[in-house]
């Protein structure tokens, strides 16, 4: 009887199929995992001009963009892959991003994404399959499965925009985006070459950046424009602009949502995350520029006045 030479070796592996460049996933592989809905509205915090419509992010830069800000968290590692939470419709398939559909955040306050995503972390911190996972989200309900994530040896990196420098601000104007941030082992900001990958269709990330990145840091972050850093409290004309534009949602929301709103702004000391994504993209919109931290604050205590200055009236439904 013949021998027959095994054709493939019973004790070697081809390499992953997910790992860029041929590479195995381990030590030097990192994981994003990726709120769009939160990452579009940092894109639509970004300067431009007041006539140019609203950005849409472009997916096919997340990977370039993101593999950055992973090696930025720590040099040596590879991004393995992008997993994208959305509620958009699925129209486009993109290479090493994984869509994770999630319910519309009207359809459930964003429980639906907040475990996904917690689960996704969870599962990548039990395998122990790669140091490092980037997490571009600013829910606070995600802070039990950090820190879960970070006791079995996980290092956790929050992708965040130029609010988050100033923590002494922060902890006084966005109190529930403060403890998130203080959770992360490290916070990375997208540089304004990147914003422009991002929502700019075609660019692609290394087109728009310089052909030597700078080695410090420091000189990865956005330039502050003059009115982050303006002291002056908003005057009775910025009052009345944003009085009228809250005036206007509140009016638009319903019954119901009101009530919710009322009873979570009374357990609480700040505005909901959800809510005060929804009310600054508004009022940027009405001012046709971003907001400074005295008027982020000033407009925080406007909404809790309105929600909170009486209990909102429920029908009740009739009998039958």
């Amino acid at each position: 009887m013949n021998n027959i030479k095994t054709k493939f070796h019973l004790n070697k592996r081809a390499p992953s199929r997910f790992a860029p460049g041929g590479a195995t996933p381990g030590a030097g592989a990192a994981v994003a995992l990726v709120d769009e809905r939160y990452l579009g509205w940092l894109a639509a915090q970004q300067p431009r001009e007041a006539t140019q419509p609203a950005p849409v992010l472009q997916r096919a830069a997340l990977m370039s963009v993101f593999g950055h800000l992973a090696r930025c968290g720590q040099p040596e590692v590879a991004l393995l892959r992008t997993c994208l939470f959305t509620d958009r419709p699925v129209t486009e398939l993109v290479d090493d991003v994984l869509l994770r559909p999630v319910p519309p955040h009207a359809q459930d306050g964003g429980l639906g994404l907040v475990r996904a995503l917690g689960l996704e972390l969870t599962q990548l911190a039990q395998r122990g399959q790669c140091p490092l996972v980037l997490v571009a989200s600013d829910d606070e309900r995600l802070i039990p499965y950090i820190d879960e994530a970070q006791w079995r040896g996980l290092k956790v990196v929050l992708v965040t925009d130029e609010a988050s420098h100033d923590v002494a601000r922060l902890l006084a104007d966005d109190p529930s985006w403060a403890r998130l941030l203080m959770q992360a082992d490290r916070r990375v900001s997208i540089n304004a070459a990147a914003w422009q990958a991002l929502t700019i269709p075609g660019l692609g990330y290394f087109a728009g950046r310089p052909a030597e990145p700078p080695r410090d840091p420091e000189a990865e972050l956005p330039l502050r424009e003059p009115y982050l850093d303006a002291q002056a409290e908003p005057d009775t004309d910025w009052r009345a602009q944003v009085e009228r534009v809250l005036q206007d949602w509140w009016t638009e929301e319903t019954a119901d949502a009101r009530l919710d709103l009322f009873e979570e702004m009374q357990n609480s000391q700040g505005v909901p995350p959800e809510t005060d994504r929804h009310l600054l993209l508004r009022v940027r919109r009405e001012l046709a520029r971003p907001l400074s931290f005295p008027e982020k604050k000033v407009m925080r205590e406007m909404i809790r006045a309105l929600v909170l200055a009486q209990p909102p009236a429920v029908d009740e439904p009739a009998d039958a």
